[in-house]
């Protein structure tokens, strides 16, 4: 019998790397650079994204008390950094597509150090102090920058080498994400433990996160002195995480099951509640502008 831990490990950071690569595809130099262009909208980004983000995670498994590495695994989906389909969807959403690009860039360099932290500190507090599970940050992170920054990296030099390997990204993160559901489907179907039986239990958490996350994440940027196309950019990059991502930590770091549940369930539902509020965002602009050339 196949064991679905074991394929996990092999299709997860086999697709996490060329998600990555088709990523550094899209960046250029200017996009690592563009946060000095509009720092306010930036850094408010960067802190609704990683650290808001995960706290709110955080007090969620709190709230629910959610078995340890069910708690972790929200965590650390809360922790993650948005994803490359965020750019996608804020393009064709008309949000701020350079704002997008850069938090999606930044974020994923800063979370080499932050997500580490954020597992380690809930495996402490919800371990009650008594797991032995950590996760050495350095190592960590150094884990984190091989499956990201180089292949991140290795795309950007392709892009300069090659410029019309551009023409193929499309094509490479679409392979990537449907290899990523396939796997997770794959997961289910050989899982021998039944683990996905209790992935009820993470439904209504994780949907409160995503919709407590797209709500702040407009409602902050806003009050912080935003316009309202850079705070639904935000929105946007704090609601489509890089799933992908936790679930790496979840099956190659953690190497547990129970901590991929929040990411599956995260896999259904966030893309749905990203164009849901993408398309009432226009459709608001759409009736100011009507009433103002009214």
């Amino acid at each position: 019998m196949i064991d679905a831990a074991a394929m996990m490990n092999v299709i997860i950071p086999a697709t996490m790397f060329t998600l990555m690569f088709g990523m550094g595809l899209t960046l250029t130099g200017i996009d690592f650079k563009r946060i000095l262009l509009f720092p306010r909208a930036a850094m408010v980004g960067l802190a609704v994204q990683l650290i808001l983000s995960p706290a709110i995670g955080f007090a969620l498994a709190y709230t629910f008390e959610l078995p340890l590495m069910m708690a972790v695994g929200l965590v650390a989906v809360a922790a993650c950094p948005g994803g490359s389909i965020s750019n996608a969807i804020v393009h064709l959403g008309k949000g701020d597509t350079a704002l997008s690009v850069t938090l999606t860039a930044t974020a994923t360099l800063v979370t080499l150090i932050t997500l580490p932290i954020w597992i380690n500190f809930s495996l402490s507090f919800f371990g009650g102090g008594e797991t032995s599970i950590q996760m050495p940050i350095l190592k960590t992170a150094a884990q984190l920058g091989l499956f990201t920054v180089l292949p991140i990296g290795l795309g950007m030099l392709a892009r300069k080498v090659r410029p019309r390997w551009l023409e193929k990204e499309p094509v490479i993160t679409k392979g990537s994400m449907i290899a990523m559901l396939s796997g997770v489907l794959l997961m289910a179907f050989l899982d021998e433990k039944d683990i996905l039986s209790h992935a009820g239990q993470m439904v209504l958490p994780t949907l409160l996160f995503i919709l407590i996350v797209v709500v702040l994440g407009f409602v902050i940027p806003r009050v912080s002195g935003v316009n309202s196309k850079s705070s639904i950019t935000i929105t946007m990059e704090v609601c489509l995480k890089n799933i992908l991502l936790a679930l790496f930590v979840a099956t190659n770091s953690l190497k547990d099951l129970d901590a991929a549940l929040a990411s599956a369930v995260a896999i259904v539902a966030i893309v749905p509640v990203a164009v849901m509020v993408m398309v009432l965002y226009n459709l608001v602009n759409k009736y100011q502008g009507q009433l103002k050339t009214s």
